[in-house]
């Protein structure tokens, strides 16, 4: 079994490469020059096997491989499984450049590909390219990962769409408002598959995108609740925001969408509403009068004078006020008259 595992004392910086070559002098000819590169040398390996215990007693940031190995696993095969368990960068070496061997080898997508014998300068350049490559696809990955989590965890969904207003992505709440899975929207323009009730005036959400995609970012202030229809029928009550998207040339390549569900929020506000209603209705004509002018500062003496009354009869009406609204004394019935808006506030006794 040729299977060796380094424990070097060089920085921890340096890159950990793992070498999986079957051919003794080549492989011990490669450490020298990786060594010699700056690189920390993890391993070496002549065979699948022992690759793969060596993967899983380390962890190299990238793997020179060799395509034609020695035993039950070619070199194809182990970078197979080492993208599948670890996604770890690797080189292929070979002294075999057929069509062939090239294709097996595309099937793992490697990061390089080098031919022997090959240049220092090759290798060097190869490990580094691949090296900055695998760094900025994790970071994508991890980016992808956050944008990901953070779309699952608020509570609005999230539609972008293209310049042409297909749908290119839809968050989880999105899908779940719309009663669609993201796979089924793609592609499909959003006014094909946003379905707004027929009460609607106009084409609120077709609007909002066309400012969008003209640089503007535009929220949805409009009066009549637009209510989106989910595809299996289920109905509510949204607001909804756009802004453009641009690329890194400040140019814009779509809109996002987001949509609020916002019908606890309208029924909270129709009960408000109704609530309030219930209230001034208990009121008669005259006690509205008088709270009209106790609310804007009038006395009782004042009161009664300005509406022929008698002191008493302001009184007893306050009393009856008091009563049907559930207060306790005068200033909380003036504040229950204000906070829930039982008068207007301009007026005055005439």
């Amino acid at each position: 079994m040729n299977l060796l595992i380094t424990n070097s004392t060089e920085s921890s910086e340096a890159s950990r490469i793992l070498i999986v070559e079957d051919e003794a002098i080549v492989a011990e000819s490669l450490k020298d020059q990786l060594i010699n590169l700056g690189y920390q040398v993890c391993g070496t390996a002549a065979n699948g096997v022992d690759a793969m215990k060596i993967m899983e007693n380390s962890d190299p940031d990238l793997v020179m491989m060799d395509i034609m190995l020695d035993g039950s696993m070619d070199g194809v095969e182990v970078a197979s499984r080492i993208r599948e368990k670890k996604r770890i960068p690797v080189i292929f070496l070979t002294a075999f450049s057929d069509n062939e061997t090239l294709q097996r080898a595309k099937v793992t997508e490697p990061f390089g590909y080098l031919i022997k014998p090959y240049k220092e300068r090759e290798l060097h350049t190869n490990i580094e390219v691949s090296l900055y490559r695998h760094r900025m696809e994790q970071r994508i990955k991890e980016h992808e990962r956050w944008l990901e989590l953070l779309l699952k965890s608020i509570s609005d969904g999230v539609i972008s769409v293209s310049l042409d207003g297909s749908i290119t992505s839809m968050s989880p709440v999105a899908e779940e408002m719309m009663g669609l899975s993201e796979n089924e929207a793609l592609g499909h323009g959003l006014q094909e598959i946003m379905l707004l009730d027929e009460t609607t005036k106009h084409p609120i959400v077709q609007d909002l995108i066309d400012q969008a995609l003209d640089g503007e970012k535009v929220a949805c202030l409009i009066n009549e609740n637009p209510v989106l229809i989910s595809h299996q029928g289920h109905q509510i009550m949204i607001d909804a925001a756009v802004a453009p998207i641009f690329n890194e040339f400040e140019e814009i390549t779509g809109a996002v969408l987001t949509i609020r569900n916002v019908s606890s929020r309208k029924k909270a506000e129709m009960e408000l509403r109704e609530a309030r209603s219930l209230l001034t209705n208990l009121l008669t004509p005259r006690e509205k009068e008088i709270l009209i002018m106790m609310v804007n500062g009038s006395t009782t003496k004042e009161i009664a004078y300005d509406l022929d009354i008698s002191p008493r009869t302001v009184e007893a009406h306050r009393k009856n006020m008091m009563g049907k609204l559930q207060v306790v004394d005068i200033p909380m019935l003036i504040r229950c008259a204000v906070v829930h808006s039982l008068v207007p506030l301009d007026q005055k006794g005439s």
